[in-house]
């Protein structure tokens, strides 16, 4: 745990090895900072040592309603201070991607590399139909979100019950308003059968103020210029993802400078490859 200067309160995880590469990970919307056996089977495997930050709203991190993407480069070094981290690298999956790249953005000086994962790209950003290739439930979300919390809780407060009763039920915490691409439902019914997977989703998808907050600030001015960055930056995707479709991909690897490309096999979730691949990316120097 660890306290801000002006008293908020943020809950962390460290998985790997101490004396790994620094890693921080942010984690996807709704997410939490518990790992399952599986991806902590995988740290310590790749050797890096990963911090993983509840985001305010989640967990026992204090929720800050109003906060934006570039609010989490100022926990981002307080939290590598508190490690005695002077440099590291960083990578965000999903909603994490954009609090990833406002590390890369607004702490040049202390992040190493940093990689963009099935991330969305800015909301305003110029060119681009943000909502092209997008599931009609994440459309709902977020078109609920632009208008605000009274428009968009009510919605989140619906998800997260179903959420949590369908994963009781034997069933994935997604519902078929969704429209994930096979590849991605059969990931997420493996995931059912892993050890304290209910806890894992009564943890992100229960935090009601943290998903809401987390979609109210992708679709605000981020607070940082993503064509401003000037670490190295891998961006993942995946062709068949209808959760952050493949536009916001290229947008980014159009407009992060030198930005890499690296396509996946399928949509929005990683098989255990390509999370080797992504953790060995992060731990090269």
């Amino acid at each position: 745990m660890l306290t801000t200067p002006d008293g908020y309160v943020i809950e962390y995880s460290l998985y790997g090895p101490p004396d790994g590469p620094p890693v921080l990970f942010h984690a996807g919307t709704p997410g939490t900072r518990q790992l399952s056996p599986r991806m902590i089977n995988l740290i310590d495997e790749s050797g890096v040592r990963i911090l993983l930050p509840d985001r305010p709203g989640y967990g026992g991190s204090q929720r800050r309603p109003g906060r934006t993407i570039g609010d989490v480069a100022a926990d981002a070094a307080l939290l590598a201070d508190a490690q005695g981290w002077d440099r590291f690298a960083t990578f965000g999956i999903s909603g994490g991607g954009p609090h990833a790249l406002a590390c890369a953005a607004l702490l040049p000086d202390r992040v190493i590399r940093c990689a963009s994962v099935v991330s969305p790209a800015p909301y305003d950003a110029d060119g681009l139909d943000w909502y092209d290739g997008m599931s009609p439930g994440n459309v709902e979300e977020f078109s609920r979100a632009v208008e605000g919390e009274a428009a968009y809780r009510p919605l989140v407060e619906r998800l997260s019950r179903e959420a949590v009763a369908a994963v009781a039920q034997g069933e994935p915490p997604i519902p078929p308003g969704y429209e994930l691409p096979e590849s991605d439902l059969a990931k997420m019914r493996e995931r059912l059968g892993e050890a304290g997977h209910a806890d894992r989703v009564r943890a992100s998808f229960g935090a009601v103020d943290g998903w809401v907050d987390d979609c109210i600030a992708m679709t605000r001015p981020w607070g940082f210029s993503v064509p401003d960055i000037t670490v190295p930056v891998t961006v993942w995707y995946g062709p068949d993802d209808v959760l952050c479709p493949r536009g916001h991909s290229e947008w980014l690897i159009a407009h992060v400078p030198g930005a890499e490309r690296r396509e996946l096999a399928g949509g929005h979730f990683l098989p255990d490859p390509t999370i080797r691949d992504l953790l060995g990316w992060l731990a090269a120097r």
